[in-house]
């Protein structure tokens, strides 16, 4: 390896490293502050390489890219101070999954602005001709530009360290990040300081975007990639720490460049390795604390106890029989694209209420069950094109091969909780997609496997059934998942599960009283992986192919959408988002290509305005009807008495 290679490798890291750090510093700096875990933060970084796209689009020249990397960040700042002050601040107050959904709700939403605005096509942004050429050093040719960003990036750190550690305001921030109960009882004026922290972090984001912009293509949904590389960098230096941003980012720059050179085929795979490595080992990061973990408030634990209202109870028995009877009676008068879309709405049911029992029952949040839908998919694909088996013994094997993927990652999970237990599942699940995305020789790599063939299932009596069309997999599906689901159903209902809901009110006291507590949560993770995977060998039987995008993060984020819109803190509650889900996610991608502004949209409106989801929406008007009906009731009965 001479000088010249060498140079030219070291400053490619550092570049990946400078944008890397300027948008995770953001993340990181409104994490320490405002305990959001921000998932729009990638979704202001494109704004920011999209304002200098536009603003030299129309000013040319040196001028004109010096005027547009000072205004894209303050553009972007300004959007920033819109969100914090016009929709977090309403829920601050809240459980960290519903920060979580709004912020993911602004990604729908302003990717598909972009969309709108700036067409869906890459963008190129040209560079200034003194920017353009380039430069040898050691031997090496350098871009110049690649120069300029690696003495911007420094300069930024510098500047943040200059305003956090010697200007009042910088002490107030540092202060508030520390201890915000004591920094709240002080005085400080804390929704002028989130607003601030926000805008700033933006900023950030603005300027890394924007900054970032002439060196690669921008397009919507460009931010949708870099957050995942951010949340890795914040993870391995630390929520909430800066200097970990720093480091964290020079690593993951490094490494990426180590593993083009020499593990190209899994470059990808080392980084979540990495993230892996570092949970287990410090979960706080290598420059972060232990993070507290915000207990679930009254108003939820509220909801859930609507499930055994008077509502609840009366129309019980109802509601689990007659739409089992409806959905056997609908291929009666319902075609074949019904029938597909309520064969997707049950598989999405069953993955959602098995998700359920970590959030809802568990109080964990998962963000890595896709790699067990995967897991169960994978599964049933290799067994029936590599091994030669059966459909229906294909399909037994999937909860057991994600099962055991569920127990050995459960392991070092369970250790964990709060944010800290979401963030290493979301590394075991990237893991686990970026080596399938590149094992070409077992998974297909990138092309997935296509053609699953689904041979007849032997019945007794009835010799060979085929469950090739759709009516009979219409069936089948329901028929599997019915079970699955009344078995989730008397799990949740169980000792077991009342248990695992004292775990998730107050862990410590439980474990005070003799119960062992990451025993059960570790069972629990072992079920939710175990119906997830059948969920997806059901997936492959009714697709007959499969890819790795099915074990990405995006499918990850499925089930806690279908779960918040339905409701956390009600059985039923999964299902009914994922009906609404499916159905909008259907029926918006054929009625507008505008689907993902108008699915945000609905998704921002239910954190919102229905924090309880559907199903406690509607538990909570009955449950207040009848109480209205007893006290009419009760009314008459005293007035015929004293007349």
């Amino acid at each position: 390896m001479d000088l010249s290679f060498l140079t030219v490798q070291v400053l490619s890291a550092l570049r990946q490293a400078a944008f890397l750090f300027l948008i995770s510093s953001g993340l990181t700096l409104i994490f320490g502050v405002l305990n959001i875990l921000n998932f729009a933060h990638g979704a202001l970084y494109m704004l920011g390489a999209y304002f200098i796209y536009w603003i030299t689009l129309y000013i040319a020249g040196p001028g004109g890219f010096l005027l547009a990397l000072a205004a894209a960040p303050l553009g972007v700042a300004l959007i920033a101070v819109v969100i914090e002050t016009g929709l977090l601040r309403r829920i601050y107050i809240q459980e960290e999954i519903y920060q979580l959904l709004l912020t993911y709700a602004l990604v729908l939403i302003i990717d598909d602005l972009a969309k709108i605005l700036f067409g869906p096509e890459f963008k190129s942004i040209p560079k200034p001709d003194a920017l353009s050429g380039s430069v040898t050093l050691f031997g090496g040719i350098v871009p110049v530009y690649t120069l300029l960003v690696v003495v911007l990036a420094p300069a930024v750190a510098l500047l943040l360290w200059y305003l956090l550690y010697r200007t009042k305001t910088g002490k107030v921030v540092r202060a508030t990040s520390s201890d915000r109960e004591m920094a709240d009882a002080l005085g400080i004026n804390m929704s002028a300081l989130f607003t601030l922290v926000f805008a700033f972090g933006a900023i950030l984001a603005g300027f890394g975007g924007a900054l970032a912009g002439p060196a690669r293509t921008v397009f919507p949904g460009v931010g949708t990639e870099v957050i995942i590389e951010s949340f890795v960098v914040v993870v391995i230096g630390g929520l909430g720490n800066l200097w970990g941003a720093l480091i964290g980012s020079i690593l993951i720059g490094a490494l990426e460049t180590i593993g083009i050179i020499v593990f190209p085929e899994f470059e990808m795979s080392l980084i979540y390795l990495l993230m892996v490595a570092v949970l287990v080992v410090r979960p706080w990061g290598l420059f972060g604390r232990p993070l507290k973990v915000k207990a679930l408030s009254e108003k939820n634990l509220a909801m859930e106890a609507q499930e055994i209202s008077p509502v609840h109870f009366f129309v019980r028995p109802m509601l689990r029989w007659a739409p089992l009877l409806l959905l056997l009676l609908v291929p009666l008068f319902a075609g074949r694209f019904y029938q597909y879309l309520l064969t997707q709405i049950f598989m999405a049911s069953l993955m959602a209420i098995a998700f359920n029992l970590l959030l809802g029952t568990t109080g964990l949040l998962s963000f890595g069950q896709a790699a067990f839908f995967g897991v169960g998919a994978y599964a049933v694909g290799l067994l029936i094109t590599k091994a030669g088996l059966g459909t229906l013994s294909a399909l037994a094997l999937a909860p057991v091969a994600a099962a055991a993927a569920a127990a050995l990652i459960g392991m070092f999970c369970v250790r964990l909780s709060g944010v800290h237990f979401a963030m290493l599942t979301l590394a075991f699940g990237q893991l686990i997609f970026t080596v399938v995305f590149k094992w070409y020789g077992l998974t297909g790599g990138d092309n997935g496997i296509q053609g699953i063939p689904v041979r007849p299932i032997a019945v007794p009596g009835l010799g060979g059934v085929d469950i090739g069309s759709t009516l009979e997999m219409y069936y089948f599906v329901l028929a599997v998942v019915g079970l699955s689901v009344e078995v989730l159903r008397r799990i949740r209902s169980s000792p077991f599960g009342a248990t695992l809901k004292a775990i998730r009110e107050n862990g410590q006291r439980a474990s005070f009283l003799g119960v062992n507590v990451k025993l059960y949560q570790w069972t629990a993770f072992v079920v939710a992986g175990a119906f997830t995977g059948l969920a997806g060998g059901l997936y492959a039987l009714m697709e007959k192919s499969i890819s790795p995008e099915i074990i990405n993060w995006t499918k990850s984020a499925e089930p806690v959408l279908m779960t918040i819109i339905g409701g956390i803190y009600t059985f039923a509650g999964p299902a009914v988002g994922a009906v609404v889900y499916i159905i909008l996610n259907s029926y918006l991608v054929a009625w507008t290509e505008k689907w993902a502004l108008v699915l945000g949209l609905v998704l921002l409106t239910l954190v919102l305005l229905l924090p309880g989801g559907v199903v406690g929406f509607v538990n909570e008007k009955g449950r207040q009807t009848l109480g209205r009906i007893g006290c009419i009731r009760r009314w008459s009965f005293s007035k015929s008495a004293t007349s």
